[in-house]
């Protein structure tokens, strides 16, 4: 498994994602073996969120992070993952509505951190930008869980580079704790963030952020590093447009994933790997440091995202997937 250190970790350049334990597919047990799963495979870096929960059978939020939390410490492996988690999101029945105030951020981060069961989280995202937020509050809000020990990182979830950029220019200006990471929709796919209709504070990397984020230093963490599994669901059902006639496709209607597509299968004949395989070589084949996080139903979804996580992808590989795009 590759790994890069990390504000003095070595973590694994592949993480596993959380949202669904505890969950209808994944109830405790079978959380617990995919949690197993994934370190007997390497991954040590394990993300979760506050708000991760509510729609679980019991209808919580931080469930999640309470059955995170119950793992580690049953496994007795808290000092061999590197644990993040975010907080901040917006009221899940109105997304329009901002939580980055100094009260909720404060009640988040105490919440996670009793239901994690740990006196630190190793980094800390916000869930979610917001236009309307007091940017000074919630710097030096963060900068304080920095210095109470509460969190040793911090990062931003669903923020534009250029948002992150102007925090952190704000942060080091007056002596605070800058972002050290970002996290944002990210994959093989053709897209960006106007696919999210149904939340409009949920963005996607864009062709043009690529670059900006290769020259930041900051750690990038993808969630949706499948993309629903389209590559895998386009070669079964027989290419991008028999996918497409089965109303398969969902935000991945750009016509530029028909070519993707036939690229991802000349790529996996080229190495012997699944989509799902390639989908996680794609992200961790960067010249910074690209986090693709894991998260599945069934635990046969990760073992085939993991089952070849040390290839590296050429340049050429990069031109014949994106064609035109940025790599």
């Amino acid at each position: 498994m590759k790994t890069f250190i990390f504000e003095g970790r070595q973590i694994s350049r592949i993480a596993l994602g959380t949202a669904s334990f505890g969950g209808q597919k994944l109830d405790v047990e079978k959380s617990f073996e995919v949690a197993d799963a994934a370190r007997e495979k390497g991954v040590n870096v394990f993300d979760t969120a506050r708000v991760y929960g509510f729609n679980a059978p019991c209808g919580r939020q931080g469930y999640s992070e309470y059955l995170v939390g119950r793992y580690l410490r049953e496994r007795g492996c808290r000092e061999e993952i590197f644990l993040v988690t975010k907080g901040g999101h917006p009221p899940v029945n109105d997304r329009n509505i901002s939580r980055l105030d100094r009260k909720n951020l404060e009640f988040d981060v105490e919440k996670s951190l009793e239901d994690l069961n740990v006196d630190s989280i190793d980094l800390y995202f916000l869930h979610r930008d917001h236009p309307q937020m007091d940017l000074a509050e919630v710097m030096e809000t963060l900068h304080g869980f920095v210095q109470k020990g509460y969190v040793k990182a911090l990062g931003a979830s669903n923020w534009r580079p250029d948002r992150i950029a102007w925090a952190n220019e704000y942060a080091r200006t007056h002596g605070l704790t800058p972002f050290a990471a970002s996290q944002v929709e990210w994959n093989m796919a053709r897209f960006d963030d106007r696919g999210n209709t149904f939340d409009l504070t949920q963005f996607a990397m864009r062709d043009r952020d690529v670059e900006d984020y290769r020259r930041s230093g900051l750690l990038v963490m993808c969630y949706t590093s499948q993309a629903h599994g389209l590559f895998s669901k386009m070669q079964e059902a027989g290419g991008y447009d028999a996918l497409a006639a089965a109303g398969g496709l969902r935000k991945y209607t750009d016509p530029d994933n028909r070519r993707r597509g036939e690229a991802v299968e000349a790529l996996c004949r080229k190495y012997g790997i699944s989509p799902a395989a390639l989908g996680m070589a794609y992200l961790t084949s960067y010249d910074f440091p690209v986090m693709p996080i894991i998260s599945c139903s069934r635990i046969e979804q990760l073992l085939d995202s993991l089952s070849a996580p040390d290839v590296e992808l050429t340049e050429e590989d990069f031109r014949l997937l994106l064609g035109d795009y940025q790599c």
